[in-house]
């Protein structure tokens, strides 16, 4: 059986990185859905403050445990025909986040690294697309700043491709191409 190809749809929070995704699965493709906004839609839900900023370890280690399943249950998500699987942000955004508001941890470092993807295309902030919502708690301005961490993180130890700022079939079309072209 040939191995998944596990590509991340990763960047700043409010680059169209959702919308890429349902668009691949709009596609056939397999994927695996942001499950941070779960997170916070139950913090909300329960009238605490933003989850991540309050309990920025504990956020960090529910989603880690969330994210490792899905992971190691992603092999299940693909057919003979589609061998990729596509993450809307994978392990290493955890820690970027955690970097990016001094709450990073060897913990945190030695076990995002341990997990390996095939390829990372990145959104760059993108302030015309840029919208907050009730589990998108950040300013443009945060969502620019956590940017750099995330991009740092992936380029460790993968290759990342930048999105250009396209229209969402664009970007779709983008990734398609690439992927064909370079495996």
């Amino acid at each position: 059986m040939q191995r998944i190809k596990r590509i991340v749809i990763s960047g700043s929070p409010g680059a169209g990185k959702t919308s890429i995704i349902m668009g691949l699965k709009d596609k056939g493709y397999s994927v695996i859905e942001e499950f941070s906004r779960s997170l916070i839609k139950n913090s909300i839900a329960k009238k605490k403050s933003n989850f991540f900023l309050s309990n920025p370890i504990g956020f960090s280690k529910n989603l880690l445990t969330t994210r490792e399943k899905q992971y190691e249950s992603s092999e299940k998500l693909v057919d003979s025909k589609q061998q990729v699987v596509f993450y809307d942000r994978g392990l290493h955004d955890i820690y970027a986040y955690l970097k990016a508001t001094d709450n990073d941890t060897h913990f945190f470092k030695k076990k995002i690294y341990s997990f390996k993807y095939d390829l990372i295309f990145l959104a760059r902030p993108w302030k015309e697309i840029f919208k907050r919502d009730s589990e998108r708690l950040e300013s443009f301005e945060q969502a620019k700043m956590y940017y750099p961490f995330i991009k740092k993180t992936y380029e460790k130890h993968h290759k990342v491709i930048e999105l250009p700022e396209l229209s969402i079939e664009k970007r779709i079309f983008f990734i398609e191409s690439f992927i064909k072209k370079y495996g």
